[in-house]
């Protein structure tokens, strides 16, 4: 399904795109061919150690700083782009169309793209990007902005970006709310995984805007931060160390796992390394913050 917008709304999309949003969070399933292709090499190439020719880099952060001055062939995104506040809740995707309207406005093409960013901006955008449908175009710079100050510059002009265009195919199934989470507590084949820092899983630091303190009952805890080297070389860790957290986690042969975390933000790293190793895996954008003010039990 091919998307095409007006000056207008790319005009609109860029003011929203400038507005300040909160800072990033710190503290649904593959369609069925992605699945098997995942299912038969084991994992899937979204960490790459440097970008192909024919990939656009787009750096996404806080602001433009983190983009060198010799890197003609990328564009910026502010991190702004992939939060908006829904029904009270921070942080929440804006909908598709105008998520596709601020990053054509942005200069993002319909080509292949390698996002640089730290973790959880970056991870962040992959599943935005998965989201609309072109996840199997997208990967991440592993280790974030740090690694592109070793790789070589560009050569050859910069990209023409004046009139970007992105065909999306939204993935409805990939973003669920609390109602589905809740209708799984019990499925021996949902994991439900906890991205937040152990202290706000257990509840003894329960987070800002957080009703009532504690975890999604059977959640299990995988701070996204065990998932990288350290926070000083936010480099992923070996395929055989994740699998082993994932697996200590209950997420097993046939499991579609469940990310969350406060307000999205983490559970989206914790979602692109799920994506990764191959897993079925879907995202609570609402996360904790929705789950701790509905009516749904909470576990201590």
């Amino acid at each position: 399904m091919t998307k095409r917008y007006p000056l207008t709304l790319l005009a609109a999309a860029l003011l929203l795109a400038c507005e300040e949003a909160p800072p990033p969070d710190e503290t649904a399933a593959p369609v069925a061919t992605e699945q098997a292709a995942a299912d038969e090499r084991g994992m899937l190439d979204l960490f790459v150690e440097q970008p192909g020719q024919d990939q656009q880099l787009v750096f996404v952060g806080q602001d433009r700083s983190i983009v060198p001055s010799d890197r003609t062939d990328a564009v910026f995104v502010p991190f702004s782009t992939f939060s908006v506040e829904r029904d009270g809740i921070p942080n929440e995707f804006p909908p598709a169309d105008s998520l596709a309207a601020l990053l054509e406005a942005a200069g993002v093409r319909g080509e292949r793209f390698v996002i640089v960013g730290d973790p959880i901006p970056a991870g962040r955008a992959y599943a935005a990007f998965d989201w609309l449908g072109l996840g199997d175009r997208a990967a991440l710079l592993d280790g974030g902005p740090a690694t592109i100050q070793s790789l070589p510059a560009p050569t050859g002009a910069a990209r023409d970006t004046a009139a970007p265009e992105l065909d999306i195919d939204v993935r409805g199934d990939m973003i669920v709310d609390a109602a589905w989470v809740h209708e799984h507590l019990d499925d021996p084949n949902v994991a439900i995984l906890d991205a937040r820092p152990p202290a706000e899983y257990s509840g003894e630091t329960p987070g800002e805007g957080i009703d009532r303190p504690g975890h999604i009952p059977g959640a299990r805890n995988v701070f996204w931060q065990t998932l990288v080297e350290s926070a000083e070389n936010p480099r992923l860790k070996d395929e055989a160390t994740l699998r082993r957290v994932f697996e200590q986690a209950g997420v097993g042969p046939g499991t579609t796992v469940v990310a969350y975390c406060r307000t999205g933000g983490q559970a989206s790293f914790l979602y692109t390394v799920a994506r990764h190793l191959g897993y079925d895996v879907r995202l609570y954008d609402g996360s904790y913050i929705d789950w701790s003010r509905t009516d749904y039990p909470v576990e201590r």
